[in-house]
């Protein structure tokens, strides 16, 4: 039972994939105003109702980028190889490499994930959300942030959570500038500056004042 259980949930995440696929294409091919419903289902050799058992509208499509990637790199970092690295390093370096690796992956895809920053703006169901669980982009975070207290690295008293809600709401900001900005800054560099900003704060520490330029 548990193994029909497992297969059923393959085949919607290979169904998934291949509509997700068929559609990027044909919006790179066509546009993404111009490609029909109609049109990825045909290419993708499904219904087209089977379509929206998987995406309510063409929009949430562009919503995907984000999450597909994410799930593949969560699902990176917790097979032996990502586990194994992450453990070489601080849990701020591995929440550092998280972001940045994050960002590099929607590098290739600019033009498209500018086209979902601008839907997502203007349409309110797209807008980020908190799902996604113990291995979404705050699920990640939080193990990282906990981690990090366990070592000594990171205050004990911070919630982990909250320090993860905030990176989130902080890394949704940059990616809306960084497509209104024609892509002019590297993201992940900036989004490793934001972890900086945020973890170790901006007053300075030994209580002298520093002296002012003129």
């Amino acid at each position: 039972m548990q193994r029909t259980y497992s297969k059923r949930i393959d085949n919607k995440l290979v169904r998934k994939e291949n509509l997700y696929v068929a559609a990027v294409t044909l919006f790179r091919q066509r546009g993404f105003d111009e490609t029909r419903v109609e049109e990825i289902t045909r290419a993708a050799g499904v219904s087209k109702g089977t379509f929206f058992n998987y995406f309510p509208t063409k929009e949430d499509v562009l919503l995907y980028i984000g999450e597909r990637h994410m799930s593949r790199l969560s699902g990176s970092m917790n097979n032996g190889a990502g586990k194994q690295l992450a453990h070489e390093r601080s849990a701020v370096a591995s929440l550092k490499l998280l972001l940045r690796t994050f960002a590099d992956g929607l590098n290739d895809d600019k033009d498209l994930v500018r086209l979902a920053v601008d839907k997502a703006m203007k349409i309110s169901h797209l807008a980020p959300t908190s799902e996604g669980g113990r291995f979404g982009f705050q699920g990640l975070v939080t193990l990282l942030i906990s981690r990090g207290q366990r070592s000594g690295e990171i205050h004990p008293a911070i919630d982990p959570e909250l320090v993860a809600q905030m990176l989130e709401g902080l890394y949704y900001q940059q990616l809306v500038i960084w497509c209104q900005e024609d892509f002019s800054y590297n993201l992940g560099e900036r989004l490793e500056q934001v972890v900086d900003m945020l973890l170790m704060g901006i007053a300075n520490k030994n209580g002298t004042r520093l002296p002012i330029a003129v």
